[in-house]
């Protein structure tokens, strides 16, 4: 079977990177020279090894989270969403909490009923 060239399922690819990782890696050059050049306040050796590090971490967090299954605006959007919930509960029983009542079970009257007997032979011999 020949596999078809794109799937409409498949995340949009350029060179084997999806696009929130090139954007990943964009940001980390921006910030890696930004910081290199203009904000880092050491010397030129400690800001290039600074720059590398504090750079590479987007690209870093792009290329984890392309190798995990694991959503970062989703996980967020969950904790802003239980979080701004009304059905916020604290752990423990709470001040309005009754327990269980436990009843006597009531009383059953008397059946008179009986079962009628059943013929098992008849029933597995019938057609």
């Amino acid at each position: 079977m020949n596999t078809a060239y794109k799937h409409l399922e498949t995340r949009l690819r350029i060179g084997e990177l999806t696009i929130g990782q090139w954007a990943g890696i964009v940001l980390g050059v921006a910030i890696g020279v930004t910081w290199g050049m203009y904000v880092s306040p050491f010397g030129p050796y400690l800001s290039l090894f600074s720059a590398i590090y504090v750079g590479g971490a987007p690209a870093m967090a792009a290329w984890v989270a392309s190798q995990a299954d694991f959503d970062l605006w989703q996980h967020l959007a969950a904790a802003v969403r239980w979080r701004r919930g009304s059905q916020i509960f604290l752990p423990g029983a709470g001040s309005t909490a009754t327990g269980y009542a436990v009843v006597a079970a009531p009383a059953r009257a008397a059946s008179t009923a009986v079962a009628p007997d059943l013929d098992v032979e008849a029933l597995w011999n019938s057609h």
